[in-house]
């Protein structure tokens, strides 16, 4: 197992779809970052403002994070993770 360290804030939850097909998502009220050890198998994606965070219960996290995309890259690569 991989983690990878990262200030981030929690901005909202992707909880799925309604019936009649509308995202359903939670925006959070968040304060300042947190510095967090976070596995990495968890991570869907990144970009150069979000981590996308898998979740129980089938929910989905999304995390502001402090940093460039290419500083995070290259933490990831240090843990052994390939990043194109």
């Amino acid at each position: 197992m991989s983690y990878v360290t990262a200030s981030i804030r929690a901005t909202k939850v992707y909880h799925g779809y309604d019936s009649e097909r509308r995202l359903i998502i939670d925006t959070l009220d968040s304060t300042g970052f947190v510095t967090k050890l976070i596995k990495v198998e968890r991570i869907l994606s990144v970009t150069e403002d979000y981590i996308f965070i898998e979740c129980p219960h089938d929910t989905v996290q999304v995390w502001e994070y402090e940093g460039s995309l290419a500083a995070f890259k290259q933490r990831l690569a240090e843990c052994g993770v390939a990043a194109a």
